[in-house]
């Protein structure tokens, strides 16, 4: 279809919209960029493409601009199981390996499929689990389901699926995993249902790795046919924060034509029959292409990972650590080598609260649980005035399972810190997960109230650069899709 709109200003949003949302429309697209921007000029109530363009272009865009705008201009097509090569090598090569080693360590497993569309793929990874863990219910599972578009996330959270989101499936897919309904759909299963956490993301965004939206320590992500929407430049900007959400030894599944990006960002392409998969090793790792974080001068608390090997557990030190091997330690967490760090801390033995910290958070990242809560409370027994202590003690403990001790020590940072808005989030999400939905919305309303008084630009304290504005966007998000 030939554009109607002259080619500067084509040229001139096209550039736009590589900017704000890291969306690549070279001319040969422009007229899908034409066609997407008539149909979001009538959910604006806009004229049309040419209308739209110069709204949008006449200030900031706001959160509802961008979800529209995405869910006009990327594809929300998926089905269960698409590509078949990639979910065998899942199922008979990643996943057992990942499992065995998750069964040893305390029953824990940590998957994302980011840009989820409507959650057919986090569902087949369900599946997956229930087909592979006989003790599922026995499992500490995070599955996360992120995507920009609120309205796929409302569908993937139902849960409810049409005839075609089954095409190329067995026939025994969905008496075993659905319940059909008298409206022609096909409803997950609870037991399946409630293994996926559905939440807002945009991948664009920095806000990831991220506690506040759940991201660190992942052992799969799947992101694929989402990259293709992006410059070559927000690419690998993307890949490089997927890297650092990654355990070491991680796996990142990406669509055929995107998997350049991961080697670029320092990935191993491990071949699989009819596909590859890409490996995280800790010998290449690089420095994600953003400013530090300001956790990298004063510690922050990462989402805790799953444990990929017992150390043994810190002893509680006599002596101030070699200055040397505390920044040495720094420098090797702010690149994502935590275990390094984790070294190096166990070796310096520190006595300060941040470097305790900084310890603690190396050791969850790499999975060692207990050694973090010791960390902790030697943290703890050095400062037993810091909120964000005990919001990490908190975060540790829910990654354990341990809901109630973790409720207990988020109460204890609001306590010490009642202004402390990611805490007030975090307790929200908490009883958001326990299905206790009247707490969940009084922290969510809490942490609204507290954000509506702080610039919307500035970092938010102890969120690892995470600002008030996209905590609002997230908080909105959530309560959209529950």
């Amino acid at each position: 279809m030939p554009t109607t709109l002259p080619a500067p200003l084509l040229q001139q949003f096209s550039a736009f919209l590589s900017a704000r949302l890291g969306l690549h429309f070279p001319p040969p697209r422009w007229a899908d960029l034409e066609r997407g921007l008539s149909a979001a000029a009538a959910d604006f109530g806009l004229a049309g493409p040419e209308s739209c363009i110069r709204r949008l272009m006449s200030a900031p865009l706001r959160r509802e601009q961008v979800e529209t705008l995405a869910s006009h201009l990327t594809v929300g097509e998926t089905y269960f199981f698409r590509d078949p090569a990639v979910f065998a090598a899942l199922e008979h090569h990643i996943l057992p390996p990942l499992i065995a080693a998750g069964r040893e360590q305390g029953r824990r497993l940590r998957l994302w499929s980011a840009g989820c569309c409507s959650g057919e793929e986090a569902y087949s990874l369900a599946i997956l689990l229930d087909r592979l863990i006989p003790d599922l219910d026995d499992w500490h599972i995070t599955l996360l389901a992120t995507d920009i578009n609120p309205h796929f996330l409302a569908r993937a959270r139902l849960g409810a699926y049409r005839e075609w989101s089954f095409r190329g499936t067995a026939v025994s897919l969905k008496p075993q995993y659905f319940t059909p309904a008298e409206d022609g759909t096909f409803t997950l299963k609870p037991r399946i249902r409630r293994l996926v956490s559905v939440d807002y993301l945009n991948l664009v965004d920095d806000t990831y790795p991220s506690l506040a939206s759940n991201t660190n320590g992942m052992d799969l992500i799947l992101c694929r046919n989402v990259l293709m929407y992006f410059a070559e430049d927000t690419v690998d900007a993307i890949v490089a924060k997927l890297r650092r959400c990654l355990t070491t030894d991680g796996w990142l599944a990406l669509s055929p034509t995107e998997g350049s990006a991961a080697l670029r960002s320092g990935f191993t392409a491990v071949e699989f029959s009819d596909t590859l998969v890409y490996r995280k090793t800790e010998t290449a790792e690089r420095p994600a292409p953003t400013t530090a974080p300001s956790w990298a001068a004063a510690p922050l608390p990462p989402r805790p990972a799953r444990p990929a090997a017992r150390s043994a557990p810190p002893a509680r030190p006599a002596a101030a650590p070699p200055e040397t091997a505390i920044a040495q330690a720094r420098t090797c967490f702010s690149r994502g080598a935590y275990a390094q760090a984790a070294d190096l801390l166990s070796a310096a033995a520190p006595t300060a609260a941040p470097d305790c910290a900084l310890a603690a958070h190396a050791c969850a990242n790499i999975g060692r649980l207990d050694d973090a809560l010791r960390w902790c409370a030697l943290a703890i027994s050095a400062d037993k005035s810091g909120p964000e202590l005990r919001y990490l003690q908190a975060v540790i403990l829910a990654e354990r399972g341990d809901a109630a001790a973790a409720i207990g020590c988020f109460r204890q940072a609001l306590y010490l810190d009642p202004d402390f808005a990611l805490a007030h989030f975090a307790l929200g999400n908490l009883h958001r997960r326990l299905g206790m939905a009247t707490q969940a919305a009084r922290h969510f309303d809490n942490a609204r109230r507290l954000l509506a008084n702080c610039a919307a630009d500035s970092p938010l304290p102890h969120a690892e650069g995470l600002t008030a504005s996209r905590l609002l966007a997230i908080i909105d998000s959530t309560e959209q899709i529950s």
